[in-house]
This record gives C-alpha cells, sequence and structure tokens, in this order.
C-alpha cells in the first residue's frame, strides 16, 4: 500500500480508539446491571465483508464471534443491498449466533456517496428475552424453552425500531418480562453503533477513503503475518489433550471434550471430533461458540505482543467439530449454558498446546460461567429480572499465583457491585461476598481462590435459577500441583432446612431464605513442596491454604 508508516499508526490508533469508545458509550448508556456493570457486552468494527478489523477489550468468545456471525448473515442477507438507516439483528445459534441471550446489531456505514465502507458489530448480553422462566431456563432441552430467536433481517430503523410503535421494537417488547431493560441496552448497542459511525468518517475524511479502506486490508495482512510468525516457532507435531464436564442434573455423567491440535509450519488444526454427543438439556456448545472458543485459546498461547485482534489473526486456524456433538449441536437443541462446554474447549487447546509451549503452560482454573438469575413478578404484574455472572479462581503458572474471583478467561465479565445491585432491585440482598477460603489448589504456585455469595429474598415468591460446572472435580493441577477446589450451590431456609441443589437448578425462595453460591479455586503449578517460603508464610497469614 502506498500510505506512510507513521500514516498507518495514526489510522491503526484511530480504528482502536473508536472501538473503545463505541464500548464507554454502551456500557454508559445501558439499563440492565449485566450490561452497565458486569459488562456483558462486546464491540467491534468491520471492513464492508464483515471482517472485523478492530475491537475494544470486552468479552472474549463475544469479539471472536462477531465475525463469523456477520458472515453468516451475509449467507442470506446481500450486504452490499443495504441501504442507510438499515440495521440488522440476530441471535439465532443456529446461523451464526450464540445463545439467545446475545442479541447481535449490525449497522452499515456509508460515505456521502453512499459507499458501503463498514458496519459498526455490537453484542450484549441481555437480562430476560422471553422463554420457560425469567432471566434463564435452565431445565430447558430444545431452543423454544430459551426465548425469543431472531433470524437475521433487515430493518429500518427509524420506521421498525425508533418509533416506539415500530414493528421490530414491539415485537421485542411484548416477548421479554422487562421491556425497558431490554429496549434500554438494544438502544445502547445503538449507541455504539452511531460513534462507529461518526468516528469512522472523521477519520476517513482526514486521511481518505479509500486510504483508510487499504490500511484495514493491510492491518489484517500484518496480523497475519505476525501470528504465522509466532505459529512458525512452535514445534511441528500433534498435541492432544482431554477435557471433562458435568451432566449429571440431565441423568448423565461426566462427558469429555477432547482437542486434537495439529501445528504443520505456520499452520495450526484444532479437531474435536472425539468430543462427547449433543445433551438433551440446555449445556449443548453452538458450533460459532466452539470456533471462537478455540481461537481465544490459541491467542493467549502465541506470543504476538501489540497487536490488535482482527480477522487476519485467525487466518492460520482451522476449527472442525463433529455435527451432533456438545460443540457443535444439531437444531433445536437448547445451548443457554454454551459457555460450559466452550470453557472445556479453551482448557482443552491450552493444555494441548502446553505441551509444545512448556514455558507457557499454566494449571488450569476453575474456569466456569457460575449464572444465576433472580426474578420476581409482583402482585401488579411487574417483573424483576437480575442475572449475575460469577467467577472463580485461575490456574497457577510459570512465575506467579492464579488470580482470585475472577470470571473465566473467554466470557471476562466484572463483578458487579453489591450496592448497584442493591440499589436496583428490590427482590434480594446479598448478606455475604468473600473469598472461598481453601478452594485454591496448592503448588509451587498456588492457584487462585474461588467466592462465596449469599443472596436472601425480601420478598415470597422469589425465583432463582442458575447452572455451573466442576462441582464433582476440580480443575487439574500441573506438574504435580494439587487440583483446585468445587463450586456449590445450596439453600439455607428461614426453618433452618437446607437443601442441596444440583450443578443446573431452579428453585424459590421465601422472605428470608438464602441461596449460597459456592465457586471453585484454580488448579497449583508444580509440586507444592517447591513454593518459596515466603509466599508460603504469606498463605499461612492471611489463611489461604
Amino acid at each position: 500500500m502506498s500510505t506512510d508508516i507513521a500514516q498507518l499508526g495514526v489510522i491503526k490508533a484511530g480504528l482502536d480508539a473508536l472501538t473503545r469508545e463505541m464500548a464507554v458509550n454502551l456500557r454508559r448508556s445501558a439499563i440492565s446491571s449485566i450490561v452497565r456493570e458486569a459488562r456483558d457486552f462486546s464491540v467491534a468494527l468491520t471492513d464492508p465483508k464483515g471482517e472485523v478489523v478492530a475491537q475494544a477489550e470486552c468479552i472474549p468468545i463475544m469479539t471472536a464471534g462477531i465475525s463469523i456471525a456477520l458472515q453468516e448473515v451475509a449467507k442470506v442477507i446481500d450486504l452490499s443491498s443495504l441501504d442507510r438507516g438499515d440495521a440488522i439483528l440476530m441471535n439465532d445459534p443456529y446461523s451464526g449466533g450464540q445463545h439467545l441471550q446475545d442479541i447481535y446489531l449490525f449497522t452499515p456505514i456509508f460515505t456521502e456517496d453512499n459507499t458501503l465502507v463498514a458496519f459498526g458489530a455490537s453484542t450484549a448480553h441481555h437480562v430476560d428475552l422471553g422463554g420457560s422462566h425469567a432471566g434463564l431456563s435452565a431445565h430447558a432441552t430444545e431452543i423454544f424453552q430459551e426465548g425469543l430467536r431472531l433470524a437475521p433481517a433487515r430493518f429500518s430503523v427509524a420506521r421498525d425500531f425508533d418509533d416506539p410503535h415500530g414493528f421490530v421494537r414491539q415485537v421485542i417488547a411484548a416477548n421479554v418480562r422487562v421491556p425497558d431493560a431490554v429496549i434500554g441496552d438494544l438502544q445502547a448497542q445503538f449507541a455504539a453503533s452511531n460513534t462507529a459511525e461518526r468516528r469512522l468518517l472523521e477519520l476517513m475524511e482526514r486521511h481518505g477513503a479509500r486510504t483508510c479502506l487499504d490500511a484495514m486490508e493491510f492491518l489484517k495482512d500484518h496480523s497475519e503475518f505476525r501470528v504465522r510468525d509466532a505459529v512458525s516457532r512452535i514445534p511441528d507435531g500433534v498435541y492432544t489433550a482431554t477435557e471433562h464436564l458435568e451432566t449429571s442434573a440431565f441423568g448423565g455423567g461426566e462427558v469429555d471434550i477432547h482437542a486434537r491440535v495439529t501445528v504443520d509450519g505456520t499452520n495450526i488444526d484444532v479437531d474435536l471430533s472425539g468430543s462427547a454427543v449433543q445433551v438433551l438439556g440446555n449445556i449443548n456448545c453452538p458450533f460459532a461458540s466452539t470456533v471462537s472458543a478455540v481461537q481465544s485459546a490459541v491467542r493467549c498461547m502465541l506470543d504476538v505482543p501489540d497487536i490488535g485482534f482482527n480477522e487476519g489473526c485467525n487466518r492460520v486456524l482451522t476449527v472442525s467439530a463433529s455435527h451432533g456433538s456438545i460443540l457443535n449441536p444439531r437444531f433445536p437443541a437448547a445451548v443457554r449454558a454454551r459457555l460450559t462446554p466452550a470453557s472445556r474447549v479453551f482448557n482443552a487447546v491450552i493444555r494441548a498446546l502446553g505441551e509444545a509451549l512448556p514455558e507457557r503452560a499454566v494449571a488450569t482454573g476453575f474456569d466456569t460461567t457460575t449464572a444465576i438469575a433472580v426474578s420476581n413478578l409482583s402482585p401488579d404484574g411487574v417483573y424483576e429480572v437480575a442475572l449475575e455472572i460469577l467467577g472463580g479462581g485461575w490456574g497457577g503458572c510459570a512465575d506467579h499465583d492464579g488470580a482470585d474471583a475472577l470470571d473465566n478467561p473467554i466470557s471476562n465479565c466484572a463483578n458487579a457491585p453489591i450496592e448497584a445491585l442493591e440499589t436496583d432491585y428490590g427482590h434480594f440482598e446479598i448478606d455475604e461476598y468473600s473469598l472461598l477460603r481453601g478452594s485454591a489448589g496448592d503448588g509451587k504456585f498456588r492457584g487462585g481462590h474461588g467466592i462465596r455469595r449469599i443472596y436472601r429474598a425480601t420478598r415470597d415468591g422469589v425465583r432463582v435459577s442458575g447452572y455451573a460446572d466442576r462441582h464433582e472435580r476440580g480443575p487439574q493441577g500441573f506438574q504435580g500441583g494439587e487440583d483446585g477446589g468445587t463450586g456449590s450451590f445450596h439453600v439455607e431456609r428461614v426453618d433452618g432446612t437446607h437443601e442441596v441443589l444440583p450443578h443446573v437448578y431452579e428453585a424459590i425462595l421465601n422472605c428470608g431464605d438464602r441461596i449460597v453460591i459456592q465457586t471453585g479455586g484454580g488448579g497449583g503449578y508444580k509440586p507444592a513442596q517447591d513454593r518459596d517460603a515466603a509466599l508460603r508464610d504469606r498463605d499461612k497469614r492471611f489463611d489461604l491454604i
């Protein structure tokens, strides 16, 4: 390209800055706590072909899936036929989406001469989309029970959404329990799109549309070059690992997620065909989520600092999973808890590549999204729905302990402040939020700790539902490190009785009843007897092991 390196750097910085501004504006405009506080959303800018060229640092499994989603949309909608003022909404897991709560919004960006130059892209986790239970339907066995399914469709924003009586707005609002929150969060996504359009056109006005489009292509090619260079330093070979997830809530036992990773020159092939068949429950993983998990794992293991994630990074990768498996289910399998198998894909690929890259290997973390929905229907027919995503301990690694109380690496949600939740909602309070002492796997570098969080109902008839994994077996330590601890759910009734809940559950709390959520810790790295004496003294001083 003819652009000099200094101008290219300015354009790249402008693209990165606009996506970060998109993220800030989406978060600050959002209504629900899951988006505003937990930050369960992602944003990106794509080129006219639908390939990501820049993204903010948000939720890895979401951002990795944006290109997949828009390219699947392009199979049914001619992107070049879109007009100014059009937009596309979709959440269909069988058309490039992930699970129904994650709604993708794509808005085309045109120059003054009506040339399509990019798409503003965002996805956010919406607190309720209908279904059999508020927030999440833990016992769904097919996608129809999980909520409103939006196949890829174009619409006029002014006519169909901005108008309070517009068709798209009315269809969504009529099928969810908390329409103000859902429509408000969609408006926040549109705010992010407006930011993308404004900032990109300003950038193009300064540097020229053609120059910016050429820069987008160059940045993707440059990322591919950097990633291929990193892959070339991995010894060629076939590396395998197997992870496990629990399906006892659906009448099964542990099932396997098997990764066969082949490194050949500058290419990586990940074959997941040895993994379990799909499950009659909500724990299946759409193929787009599977691919996103692989992309995230490979990116973590490669030594490619200081490059942004764009579609060029993914050109080195091929991913396959058998149709009808838990990682590529047949329609209409339920997929709400898709992050559980996706996390085991992430773990398996990390462990497999750890054979080839021992200096970057880590012990396995709890790496499980522990989701809880807390809802209540008032006597006058008004719903309150809160949704929380809770983390656990990360695994230890070659030079430090695992982090405490973080969401798993491909989810990356923030811990929502108790004050914000108790301000927003009146049907529960949080009695305890603490580290779960003793949950970390010991080792030369120990795992991080899980958490303990207790919700108390302040009304009768409060419904809770949720899911997790690693309630029966904790995450593996690495090369002699101890395994991390397990999680658990149980209910404490005001009459003094206790009820242990399975790892996927639904329950009703009356006023004063409490649900206790505990998440496990990460695995330890290498034997505990090799731990530095000063670190061991600190563990004892703070009662950490």
